[in-house]
């Protein structure tokens, strides 16, 4: 018996469901019909013919060889490799830290996971653009069949070591499950550590029209259910991956993802993703990890007087929507925006357009503040507030000074 399986042209997922998330997608069908014919004083009925759409380009795309039966080492048993699947979820709306499927995740958890993230990477990565990965809320999405909810959040980031470049993305659940089975062409290896958790290895690769990627993860269930892949990929071969397996798996099994411990009372966060304000991008200060723990430092002692920021201040995050940083609360106010960025001049904040606008913000109050670095505080309410309490907040000193 042939113990291989002939070269696929798949991509085999096992540590990682690739999930499409459409906010509204139409395909619209064109019609056609003959060109007029002058010589015809009576054009003849036609019917409109639907044009489908052209079919999506076929890629060639080939990942390695699976043998089975195999061995792999921690592995009793190995099961025969699966086929890749996926999937598509449609949803609307912003994403909030309170999503049913997954308690554990609060804004105060995601900020202390995002903080113990960066901590555990290595002290030479770059973050391109600035974007300093941060565990984001998981949507909420009706209607999906029981096993394909999303209960997972994670974080990820485009990288830079020395002159390799690459992807790293660490995603964070809680699995009631247990430990899967060991699976050809899943993983290479697998650990038990001292303290119970599972830990499963794997470098692999994949070619797309002949351009080569390579993968590497570390995958962590710990005994309270905690699942954390970590995950790298880039261009090329092995070795111009930007982290080794060591750090991968010294990220995946740090005690600060375990889903079962919570934040501490009084832990900064933010109860949503939230968006800059608007014309704070074009940031001139680098905002690169300590630049941005400073700021919070400084956030988390302003005095906020009556607003009662829940949760906390502290917590500005790198936002999918502009350069700026920013950290959205409830307070007495609504909702409350803060934004750290560009100043935003007052033809801006005059000429923004409030509640159902083009780039919709709060109709409530909004004032900004520039820094003596350079940057700007900018605070925006959901209902309308004193201009002088937000401003008291923009000029604490020592966010000021940064």
């Amino acid at each position: 018996m042939d113990d291989t399986t002939p070269r696929r042209h798949d991509r085999l997922m096992s540590a990682f469901v690739v999930v499409t998330i459409v906010a509204l997608g139409v395909v619209v069908a064109g019609l056609t019909q003959p060109p007029d014919e002058p010589s015809l004083t009576v054009q003849p009925t036609t019917t409109p013919i639907e044009t489908a759409p052209p079919p999506p380009p076929e890629y060639d795309v080939v990942t390695p060889e699976v043998a089975y039966p195999t061995t792999i080492p921690g592995c009793d048993t190995v099961d025969p490799p699966v086929e890749a699947s996926y999937f598509g979820v449609a949803g609307f709306g912003g994403a909030t830290y309170d999503n049913p499927i997954a308690p554990w995740l609060t804004g105060p958890k995601a900020h202390l996971m995002s903080q113990a993230l960066v901590r555990a990477l290595p002290a030479d990565i770059s973050f391109a653009r600035g974007k300093i990965p941060y565990f984001d809320p998981i949507p909420v999405f009706e209607n999906l069949p029981e096993g394909q909810q999303i209960d997972g959040t994670s974080a990820l980031s485009d990288v830079t070591r020395g002159d390799r470049s690459g992807f790293i993305s660490v995603g964070v659940a809680q699995r009631t499950d247990g430990v899967p089975p060991c699976v050809a062409g899943a993983l290479d290896s697998r650990e038990t550590l001292s303290d119970g958790t599972v830990v499963d290895r794997q470098d692999t690769w994949q070619e797309v029209d002949g351009a080569r990627t390579s993968n590497r993860s570390a995958t962590a269930y710990r005994p309270d259910g905690s699942r954390i892949d970590a995950y790298s990929s880039a261009p090329g071969d092995e070795d111009r991956l930007p982290f080794s397996m060591t750090e991968l798996v010294r990220v995946a099994t740090d005690p600060a993802f375990a889903t079962s411990t919570p934040a501490p009372p009084d832990t900064p966060g933010n109860i949503a993703e939230c968006r800059p304000y608007p014309g704070s991008d074009g940031v001139a200060t680098e905002l690169t990890a300590p630049v941005v723990d400073s700021l919070n430092t400084a956030l988390a002692r302003a005095d906020t007087g009556g607003l009662i920021p829940t949760p906390p201040l502290g917590a500005l995050r790198s936002s999918a929507f502009g350069d700026a940083l920013c950290q959205v609360v409830n307070s007495a106010a609504g909702r409350l925006t803060v934004t750290v960025g560009s100043p935003v001049s007052p033809q801006v904040l005059d000429d923004t357009p409030q509640g159902n606008g083009p780039v919709p913000v709060p109709a409530g109050t909004v004032v900004s503040i520039p820094t003596a670095s350079g940057l700007g505080v900018t605070l925006s309410t959901e209902n309308p507030w004193d201009p002088a309490e937000l401003e008291r907040i923009g000029r604490t000193p020592e966010l000021a000074a940064q």
